[in-house]
């Protein structure tokens, strides 16, 4: 027998998905706020300014779908809890409505869940697009991985909506499915995440040699937020291989998890809670001036040769972008300037 009732988890779990949920609607509203400014930031005057279609972006569009996701699952769950404790009286009804998985306001709430996983790892995979400068070979693992979550996600939702009157979630028709999904969301994760920390690692051991700035702050939120939704799915998915009624208190709060973790990187790099490669750097080295005898031919000043250093970053919130610092170096010659690039 279960050491956690039914009613107890998904009581449990409400409450800590509304904490969560207020969480993510403070981080939603300072993601659009962040990726908003940017489109102002990155839009072209030369054709008229801002406009609608400079702040629409793959990350604002999956910002703007988790945002509603998000508040659909906590919306049904609320329905839920109040039809189980409110209209029902029994306890063994309340317990059958809320263990009944074809009925609509689970599925309801199944189908928002894995849309707002597929999202998240949607965007991961996004980013490690644009993090890799857009390397197909390197996107196509995730890519294969994230089509099968979509897959299982809507073969285990058919399974969810054909189960017989108290069937069981861990029954073998839709509990593969689940299985499967969580292996592949697992997948995804843990492949994209260690290959856009290598991949900004090295990034950062070449800039350093260089004197550019420390990519490291970035690196660590990445980590932070990957291992927050990576413990939570490895969470769920052991309680579910138990069969733990706690994996109904995983499952109604993974929603919110996803969509903090995604926002979290949005805001924090956004918002400068990281170490980020400013616009302009100085770096100056200088050589003190050559002093020739007094028979030298020429008037010997001052050669500044401005030094361009392009840098490429990728923080997988808006496209590329190249910035360049200057520095003078001074050396001896004739009293001229010159440029070099």
């Amino acid at each position: 027998m279960d050491a956690v009732s039914l009613l107890s988890a998904d009581l449990a779990a409400i409450c800590i998905e509304s904490l969560f949920y207020g969480i993510f609607l403070v981080l939603s509203i300072a993601s659009l706020y962040v990726l908003t400014r940017r489109g102002r930031e990155t839009s072209d005057p030369r054709i008229g300014g801002t406009t609608l279609w400079s702040m629409i972006t793959p990350m604002s569009l999956a910002a703007v779908s988790l945002f509603m996701t998000n508040m659909a699952h906590w919306i049904i769950n609320v329905y839920r809890i109040f039809q189980a404790f409110v209209i029902l009286d029994d306890e063994t009804e309340r317990i059958q409505f809320l263990g009944d998985l074809p009925q609509p306001s689970d599925v309801c709430k199944l189908s928002v869940l894995m849309a707002s996983l597929i999202i998240g790892d949607m965007m991961l995979v996004y980013r490690l697009w644009v993090v890799w400068a857009y390397n197909k070979v390197v996107t196509f693992p995730p890519l294969c991985s994230l089509l099968g979550l979509i897959v299982c996600a809507i073969g285990a939702l058919y399974e969810i909506s054909r189960a017989y009157d108290g069937e069981s979630l861990f029954a073998s028709a839709p509990g593969d499915w689940i299985t499967a999904n969580c292996v592949f969301t697992l997948c995804t994760n843990v492949y994209s995440t260690g290959f856009i920390a290598w991949r900004i690692w090295r990034a950062n051991k070449e800039a350093r040699r260089f004197g550019g700035v420390n990519l490291m702050g970035v690196l660590g939120i990445l980590v932070e937020s990957a291992a927050l939704y990576t413990a939570w799915t490895i969470l769920f998915f052991v309680t579910f291989l138990l069969q733990s009624n706690l994996a109904f208190f995983f499952s109604d709060t993974y929603s919110a998890i996803a969509g903090i973790a995604f926002m979290l990187i949005n805001v924090r790099v956004g918002m400068g809670w990281a170490p980020r490669a400013t616009i302009r750097s100085a770096l100056s080295a200088s050589i003190g001036p050559f002093s020739p005898g007094a028979n030298g031919p020429y008037s010997m000043g001052r050669l500044t040769v401005n030094v361009t250093k392009v840098i490429h970053r990728d923080d997988g919130i808006d496209p590329p972008i190249k910035f360049a610092s200057n520095s003078d170096l001074e050396l001896p010659g004739p009293r001229v300037q010159g440029s070099a690039a």
